[in-house]
C-alpha cells in the first residue's frame, strides 16, 4: 500500500461465545462485512476488540485470519500493543509474517516505560521488527500514557516507519488539532478515536481519518466519503441518523449493543463480551434499539 492511509478505518470487534471462547468464523464474516460496506482501513486487535482479554496464540491466530479475510482490498492495520516491548515486537514480527500493511500501539498499558528514551526505544524496535508502517496511538492514563503532541512529532522524526498518530487525549478536538498544526513531512496523517460523532468535526480540522468500533460501517463510510467530495449536508444527515443509534447504544455496558447491531445485521452469532458471559437486553431497550436501526437502515448497503 504505497498511498498514504485515508479515511475511515474500522475497529473490527472480537466475537465470542457465552463461554468466552473466539469464534473465528465470525470474525472473518466480520471483516468482509467491513470491507465491503466501503471502509477504507480495518484494524485489529486494539481496544475496541478487547485485545487486553486475548492470549498471544489468540492475537497470532486473528492477525493471519483477518489479513487473509480483507485479501488485499484495503490497508490493513495489526494492533501489537502489549506490557512489554518484548511482547509488542513478537506481536510486530506475526503482523510482518501475515503480510499486515501497518501496525499500531500505544505504549505498555500496566507498569509504564518511564522516560522518553524508552518510549523511543519501544516504538523503535516495533518499526524494525514490523517493517511497515507504524501508527503511535496516544490516549490519556491510566490506560494510555498521555504523550505530548512535540513528543509524537519527535518520534516521527526519529523513527522513519513511525508514520501516524491515532490522537485520542482530551478535549479531543483541541489536541488533534494541535497535531495537525505541528505536523511535519515525517507524519503523514492524524487519525482520530474517540467514536464516529467527531468524525466530521475531524475531518474539518484536517484529520486523514477516523478509527472507531464497527457496527454500522456503511454508515461510517459514507459520511467520511460524502466529507471527501464536499458534500457536508448529506454527510451531517446521515450522521443525524447515527445519533439516533448511538443514543441507545451508550445505554449498555462497553460493547454489548454494538455486538447486538452485528447479531441483527447477520455478523455475529452472539453479542457477549469475554470474561463476562451472555448479557440479556430486556424488551424495553430491543423495543428502542428496532426503532433506531429503522432510523439507519435506508443508509445500509446490505
Amino acid at each position: 500500500m504505497s498511498k498514504p492511509f485515508r479515511g475511515y478505518f474500522g475497529i473490527a470487534m472480537t466475537p465470542f461465545d457465552a463461554e468466552g471462547n473466539v469464534l473465528w468464523d465470525d470474525l472473518q464474516r466480520e471483516c468482509d462485512f467491513c470491507v465491503r460496506a466501503g471502509i477504507h482501513g480495518l484494524v485489529w486487535p486494539v481496544n475496541d476488540s478487547e485485545y487486553t482479554t486475548l492470549s498471544f496464540v489468540e492475537r497470532a491466530q486473528g492477525t493471519k485470519l483477518v489479513v487473509e479475510a480483507v485479501a488485499g482490498r484495503i490497508p490493513v492495520m495489526i494492533g501489537v500493543a502489549d506490557t512489554s516491548q518484548a511482547g509488542a515486537v513478537a506481536l510486530a514480527q506475526v503482523a510482518a509474517q501475515a503480510g499486515a500493511d501497518s501496525v499500531i500501539a500505544m505504549p505498555p498499558w500496566h507498569v509504564k516505560l518511564a522516560n522518553k528514551a524508552l518510549i523511543e526505544g519501544y516504538y523503535r524496535a516495533i518499526a524494525q521488527a514490523a517493517g511497515v508502517p507504524v501508527c503511535i496511538q496516544n490516549l490519556d492514563p491510566p490506560v494510555g500514557s498521555g504523550l505530548s503532541s512535540a513528543l509524537c512529532i519527535e518520534l516521527c522524526q526519529k523513527i522513519p516507519l513511525a508514520q501516524y498518530v491515532k490522537e485520542e487525549r482530551e478535549p479531543h478536538g483541541t489536541f488533534v488539532s494541535e497535531l495537525v498544526s505541528m505536523a511535519t513531512p515525517e507524519l503523514k496523517g492524524v487519525f482520530t478515536g474517540g467514536t464516529q460523532l467527531g468524525l466530521i468535526a475531524s475531518f474539518r480540522r484536517g484529520a486523514a481519518g477516523n478509527m472507531a468500533a464497527t457496527y454500522v460501517p456503511d454508515l461510517d463510510a459514507q459520511i467520511w466519503d460524502l466529507m471527501e467530495a464536499g458534500k457536508e449536508t448529506e454527510a451531517r444527515r446521515i450522521q443525524d441518523a447515527w445519533c439516533v443509534l448511538e443514543k441507545i447504544v451508550r445505554a449498555t455496558p462497553g460493547s454489548i449493543a454494538r455486538k447486538e447491531i452485528l447479531v441483527r445485521r447477520g455478523i455475529f452469532k452472539y453479542n457477549c463480551r469475554r470474561n463476562m458471559g451472555a448479557y440479556k437486553l430486556d424488551e424495553h431497550f430491543l423495543y428502542e434499539l428496532d426503532h433506531a436501526l429503522e432510523v439507519v437502515a435506508p443508509y445500509f448497503k446490505r
